[in-house]
């Protein structure tokens, strides 16, 4: 293999090397990404079933009120 040949085998492999370094970085942050979502999912999870206990509890005393009418 001549010198030429192996400079380019070098550079095909850094530009490999980078573009493996680059697809990493962008899975980290996929996976960060990712966490958010689920996070934020979760929070708006427990608000709805905080308003649902709520509504039910309200549905409760209305349902009172009306029976004793």
């Amino acid at each position: 293999m001549t010198k030429k040949e192996t400079k380019k085998t070098e550079k095909k492999v850094d530009e490999k090397d980078a573009r493996i370094a680059e697809l990493e970085q962008l899975l980290v942050q996929n996976n960060a990404n990712i966490q958010t979502l689920v996070n934020t999912a979760n929070n708006y999870i427990a608000l709805c079933q905080h308003y649902e206990q709520t509504i039910n509890i309200l549905t409760g005393r209305i349902q009172e009120l009306t029976k004793k009418e």
